[in-house]
């Protein structure tokens, strides 16, 4: 996604879990994900309230709209969504 819509602005990225810069290392050459990663290395996810029902653990799609309202909060992807949510707030 982040590819298809970065030239519209739409920024992509990623934050890993507290763990070591080794564990996100490999997760990054696992995965091949080539938008930003941050790690967060002090926890502060773990301390974010999720609405009931987004579920858990990772990964979880946080979509912030252009006024900087959280639009869309899930925990799965599915492209033909994703897509049409982006479009929608790059409509507006």
């Amino acid at each position: 996604m982040w590819k298809r819509y970065r030239d519209a602005g739409v920024l992509v990225y990623g934050l890993h879990p507290q763990e070591s810069p080794e564990a996100l290392a490999n997760f990054l050459a696992q995965t091949g994900v080539t938008f930003p990663v941050l790690a967060d290395t002090g926890g502060s996810l773990s301390q974010f309230d999720f609405p009931p029902g987004v579920g858990y653990p990772y990964p979880r799609d946080i979509v912030i709209g252009k006024d900087l309202r959280v639009r869309s909060i899930r925990n799965s992807f599915n492209v033909d969504e994703m897509d049409a949510l982006i479009r929608a707030l790059l409509a507006e």
